[in-house]
């Protein structure tokens, strides 16, 4: 199947890369390996654009010693709620805007999420390819 990932999440990464350029990518990622394609994850080409599946979900790595401090940017992630966002999860917390919204809770699956923070947009077009800056 052919897929991509959601512009607004290319965008932010940009907007990360150029915030801290020199920062770690190893644990960066959109599209899911073959144990999220086993299971349900935004991370899995599920929401359809035409013939063509997209990402819902990017990992960025969390790299504090190099400008990428995830703990900050989840931060001002959540402080914006912006209406893009689905939720975030980030060592041990996840906040949803549609779950219990914007209420930080414990996060219990298996990637505690201490390498990376995750973020998951909502799969309506019109916000998973919105193009406006994010606030970080």
């Amino acid at each position: 199947m052919a897929w991509r990932t959601a512009k607004s999440l290319i965008l932010l990464r940009a907007q990360i890369d150029a915030l801290a350029p020199h920062r770690s990518r190893a644990s960066d990622g959109t599209i899911g390996d073959a144990a999220h394609a086993a299971q349900k994850s935004d991370h899995n080409p599920w929401v359809m654009d035409g013939a063509v599946g997209v990402v819902t979900a990017i990992d960025i790595t969390h790299d504090a010693h190099n400008g990428c401090d995830a703990g900050k940017l989840v931060e001002q992630l959540i402080a914006s709620r912006d209406p893009r966002i689905k939720y975030i999860i980030w060592n041990s917390q996840i906040i949803s805007a549609v779950n219990k919204p914007w209420q930080l809770r414990a996060y219990t699956g298996k990637n505690p999420h201490t390498h990376h923070f995750h973020l998951s947009v909502l799969p309506e077009r019109a916000l998973y390819d919105l193009e406006h800056p994010w606030p970080v």
